[in-house]
């Protein structure tokens, strides 16, 4: 990171696991009731409750750009989809979050499906910011679910082949083309 730019990204980058994609509190330019201290404070605030309350996972680890443990959030999503859990399969998963690299809240696969109350969109494709956990899951599990996606699913059902998801994903129309392919290689390099 160089200088304020870079301290002033990595800063946003911690708001936006609270408070997901808004207009950054440290740019003045973004003045408005979403932006300053008492939206972070409140956000926040929002997000010890549900992790208090139980409707959101405690992290065992980092967040990722979504704002969610990749490693946790990718056994709840095989757990939904009747898939084993296995290594090769929490790998798999993980490194399709990596590879979308996503910031849309509680949506580290970056899908676009719609039909949750508070959905935003993230990006000018569609893709969705979900206001809680279990919608970004919700969500995700729904739209892998929908007759496109066998192929993912049944690599996942196997579930001892990495590669093999990742060569599902990339033959899917997802959008994600070889990016899983890509960080597997990576980890393996």
């Amino acid at each position: 990171m160089d200088g304020i730019s870079g301290v002033q990204a990595r800063i946003q980058d911690i708001i936006s696991q609270f408070q997901g994609p808004t207009p950054s509190a440290i740019d003045p330019s973004s003045a408005g009731p979403t932006s300053g201290a008492a939206a972070g404070s409140s956000d926040f605030a929002t997000a010890l409750a549900q992790a208090s309350s139980g409707t959101m996972p405690a992290s065992g680890g980092a967040l990722n750009r979504a704002g969610v443990d990749p490693v946790q959030w990718a056994k709840d999503f095989l757990t939904r989809l009747g898939a084993p859990i296995t290594a090769s399969n929490v790998q798999a998963i993980t490194a399709w979050e990596q590879a979308e690299g996503t910031k849309a809240s509680y949506n580290p696969l970056a899908t676009t499906q719609s039909g949750f109350a508070g959905e935003t969109q993230f990006n000018s494709v569609g893709v969705k910011n979900y206001v809680s956990y279990q919608d970004g899951l919700d969500a995700n599990v729904k739209v892998i679910n929908n007759g496109l996606y066998t192929n993912i699913l049944a690599a996942l059902q196997q579930g001892n082949d990495a590669m093999a998801v990742a060569k599902a994903v990339a033959a899917s129309p997802w959008g994600t083309g070889h990016g899983v392919e890509r960080v597997l290689n990576s980890q393996n390099a």
